[in-house]
């Protein structure tokens, strides 16, 4: 099994991209992110690099989740981008999170499939969901701005 410090990129691990709150998962979602290690180095070069390149530290929510670490977060979706290693959540410390979503958005030149802005408590967004674009997604679902703080609703992004 791949150890959890096994760099993914210069600034990311596989730990840090398959960790879970749920502790007694942890062990077989780290197994079953072994089958796309590959897709897991793509995100972390093509989409967290760039971010942290820009702003610095990022905070990880949530990378791999596989089959039962999905179900265990309340995800309803089978086909969610982060069970196949092509998505992740986070934050960037110290950052307005929708400066960050701004810049990714409209002036990074990151070639993503989805931009989240989600999970506002108290007027703020608490992560940014970000997904690798072609070939993992379709190109005409890629560059997808949205927001969605409920957990249930997503609206196109308005800058």
């Amino acid at each position: 099994m791949t150890p959890p410090d096994t760099k993914l990129s210069r600034h990311f691990t596989f730990g840090e991209l398959t960790r879970t709150s749920h502790g007694n998962l942890l062990e077989t979602n780290r197994q079953e992110a072994e089958v796309v290690i590959d897709k897991l180095r793509d995100l972390c070069a093509t989409l967290l690099e760039p971010v942290r390149a820009k702003y610095g530290p990022v905070k990880i929510h949530s990378g791999f989740r596989g089959p039962a670490c999905n179900a265990a977060v309340g995800s309803k979706s089978s086909t969610s981008q982060h069970t196949k290693g092509e998505a992740v959540d986070f934050s960037v410390p110290g950052h307005k999170l929708d400066d960050v979503f701004r810049w990714i958005v409209t002036s990074s030149g990151i070639p993503f499939g989805q931009a989240i802005l989600e999970g506002k408590q108290a007027g703020v967004a608490t992560w940014i969901h970000l997904s690798l674009g072609k070939p993992y997604r379709a190109a005409d679902r890629c560059g997808q701005a949205l927001t969605c703080y409920d957990g249930k609703t997503y609206n196109k992004w308005n800058a």
